[in-house]
């Protein structure tokens, strides 16, 4: 009998054990919600060529746009506008010099995403050796321009006449103050393309992307990959008054 007393006993253990609200300890539950993959692209902009103030991010999970987070830039939500896409534009939103607050939130998925950025300085283009340059003069334009305060770097947009793409490229830190229009822009030889071009530059700390009807094109070579606990960009900008330049 002691043996089937202590088998007996053995079996109870074992199902307490196994089914342990059943002997007052504590329930352990499994959670069972997905981990969801989330990728985030935004930037904190003041484009002083329309002079707004500008916030846009992109939000994709697993790969697919995503509509139910709460976005913020500084103490301002970003407005949902559908398939992954949240906007705010105003004036002012940030001010030169500020550390932009970033925060994405789900709550639904438990997920929270908390960083800042910082404002680069104000800054313009404060001379152009050309204002109306021919063929001949294609390989010798310069554009001469002020330094932005805290910007991790620059780039610059030339647009054609037709809204194409002349010429996007990244400043090197040896041309800051003075960088040199590629004579590509204005067509390839013997080609040559009349009409006025638009010339943007644009300082940025820690990267830049694309945003809402942005008026320039962006340069490959930009950081990327910098959000920490999820995929994606974040970066902030000014972009300086653009120029125009003819051509014939």
């Amino acid at each position: 009998m002691k043996y089937f007393t202590v088998m007996k006993n053995g079996l109870v253990l074992f199902l307490c054990l196994l089914l342990s609200f059943s002997c007052g300890g504590k329930v352990t539950t499994r959670n069972d919600q997905p981990q969801y993959k989330f990728t985030i692209n935004g930037v904190v902009v003041k484009d002083l060529n329309s002079g707004k103030d500008i916030a846009y991010f992109a939000i994709l999970r697993d790969g697919n746009p995503f509509d139910g987070a709460v976005v913020k830039a500084g103490s301002d939500t970003l407005v949902n506008q559908g398939n992954g896409n949240y906007y705010l534009e105003g004036f002012p939103l940030f001010s030169f010099g500020q550390n932009v607050s970033i925060n994405v939130s789900s709550a639904d998925d438990d997920f929270t995403l908390s960083t800042t950025v910082l404002m680069p300085g104000s800054f313009q283009i404060t001379d152009i050796n050309h204002t109306t340059v021919t063929s001949a003069q294609a390989n010798d334009v310069v554009i001469s321009f002020s330094l932005s305060e805290n910007a991790s770097g620059y780039f610059k947009s030339i647009v054609r006449p037709d809204g194409t793409n002349g010429y996007t490229a990244l400043i090197p830190a040896i041309e800051f103050r003075k960088t040199p229009i590629d004579r590509v822009a204005f067509g390839e030889v013997p080609d040559f393309i009349t009409g006025t071009y638009q010339i943007t530059l644009v300082s940025y700390r820690a990267s830049f992307v694309y945003y809402p009807d942005m008026e320039f094109y962006l340069p490959a070579g930009l950081p990327a990959n910098n959000v920490s606990g999820a995929n994606g960009t974040i970066g902030a900008g000014v972009v300086a008054p653009s120029v125009t330049l003819q051509a014939e």
